[in-house]
């Protein structure tokens, strides 16, 4: 049939965002967790129109209108005219490009605050009627997290903080489609690509969708990955409350933040468990689905203004947190220029060179990665979307080892957590210690080789 179950979720290429079931003329896909901890539509009757109006907006269709194959097609037929004047290997189009922080957000913020700061101000001076965005789910003790529809200013305060757990717009996207009100929505760039696509396809229905705001992206989580962390402080999955992701030490470096819940039956207390404790979560792999794997969109290309964190120095130094600005469209750019005017907002204007470095790793397995694993999904046979990125040739062994063992990593850690998670993870470390060791060694080799390392490695003695 020609649907999203037949074509993306039968070749492990949903994403769960949601998107389909908003658009599914007879109504008859809905939204559900699945067995490894993350969304994907269903049919709730038996039947399908058979229109494909779901595959349309679908993020990782593998069969897509060549108008809307790739992320530089669809920015060609959303873009206004100099809009996205510069371009970027890593960020693609853009207007410019910051770090800096909101000064009144900042401290409530994971990074810099400026997420609350534009949100406040779209709402403020009537730019949108409404926002959607996330916040605690507060009506399923099971899912933490939700989109959710907010027209006050000071409801914004409920949407700040990064969370990484799944989440899918489909139910809040049923609810706006075709109204007559003004949106802006928060979101990653998979969701955002979405709601492009649904507005290419269904023009009338999606214009609702004024601003879009994206999140840098390291890869989607599933709920295991809470569930995991959970587990590291003596929490069982079915035991945790309101799990936080980026609970700040403002007194130390960007990177030293923690993890924290509650747990059931005890006194609310958070329970904090610092991430260095952990390890790299990201580099690793860990409770990551399929199709991250075959996105080459780090930073939100599509939206009007994207926002990640500024892992360079020396604004990495500081603990209180900054994010990396892009702004892509005039508006956006007036927006953050007249933030700037008015000292609510401290950036810097930073170079292409700097903002790419900021995501260097992410950037290294999105796409040098995805060289190889496009190689290897041909040769194995593999129904894969169209992809700017070229197929490697000749592999270097060394990179290539390390691509196929955080491969494992990712169908070993969801395998092995599924097992353990009862019991806590009692025997997950154990189970995956091999797979584990393995990349890093090759990586901590990798890593010898590369002059970049010898280099910071002088600077900091």
């Amino acid at each position: 049939m020609n649907n999203v179950i037949s074509r993306v979720v039968a070749n492990d290429l949903c994403i769960g965002c949601g998107m389909c079931a908003a658009v599914c003329p007879s109504h008859n896909l809905g939204i559900r967790l699945n067995q490894q901890g993350t969304y994907e539509p269903f049919l709730e009757k038996d039947q399908c129109d058979d229109k494909g109006n779901c595959l349309k907006v679908c993020p990782f269709n593998p069969f897509p209108e060549k108008k809307v194959a790739t992320e530089d097609a669809i920015l060609s037929t959303i873009t206004k005219e100099n809009d996205s004047p510069n371009y970027s290997k890593s960020f693609g189009g853009y207007n410019s490009l910051y770090v800096g922080y909101a000064k009144e957000y900042r401290r409530e913020a994971s990074s810099g605050g400026i997420a609350t700061w534009l949100l406040k101000q779209l709402l403020k001076h009537k730019i949108v009627d409404k926002i959607i965005a996330t916040i605690e789910n507060d009506k399923d003790d099971s899912v933490f997290y939700k989109y959710t529809i907010i027209d006050t200013i000071e409801d914004i305060n409920l949407t700040s903080k990064t969370k990484y757990y799944p989440m899918h717009i489909g139910d809040i996207a049923r609810l706006i489609k075709g109204t007559n009100e003004s949106y802006a929505i928060i979101g990653l760039p998979c969701t955002i690509k979405a709601i492009r696509l649904a507005q290419v396809s269904e023009p009338e229905n999606w214009k609702t969708i004024k601003f879009c705001i994206s999140i840098f992206c390291g890869g989607l989580k599933s709920t295991f990955f809470t569930e995991y962390l959970a587990s590291k402080i003596d929490v069982r999955y079915d035991e945790i409350i309101k799990p936080e992701y980026r609970v700040k030490n403002i007194n130390s470096t960007a990177g030293d933040y923690s993890f924290s819940c509650s747990k059931k039956g005890d006194d609310n207390t958070p329970l904090l468990l610092p991430m260095k404790k952990v390890g790299d979560m990201w580099g690793t792999g860990y409770f990551k689905p399929n199709p991250c794997d075959f996105c080459e969109d780090l930073s939100g290309e599509l939206a009007d203004i994207s926002l990640g964190d500024a892992w360079i120095p020396p604004y990495n130094k500081d603990g209180a947190g900054h994010s990396l600005i892009i702004t892509r469209t005039q508006f956006a750019e007036q927006l953050i220029s007249t933030g700037m005017s008015a000292q609510q907002l401290i950036c810097d204007g930073i170079h292409q060179k700097q903002a790419s470095l900021s995501q260097e790793g992410n950037y290294n397995h999105r796409r040098v990665g995805l060289s190889y694993r496009l190689k290897w999904a041909k040769k194995r046979g593999d129904i894969i979307p169209p992809k700017r990125t070229r197929r490697i040739w000749i592999e270097n062994p060394l990179k290539s080892k390390i691509f196929k063992l955080r491969q494992k990593l990712q169908k070993e850690s969801t395998i092995f957590w599924i097992e353990e998670r009862i019991e806590k993870g009692k025997n997950f470390e154990e189970k995956i210690s091999k797979t584990k060791a393995e990349l890093a060694y090759y990586t901590k080799i990798e890593h010898l080789f590369r002059k970049k390392y010898w280099i910071r490695k002088l600077i900091r003695k």
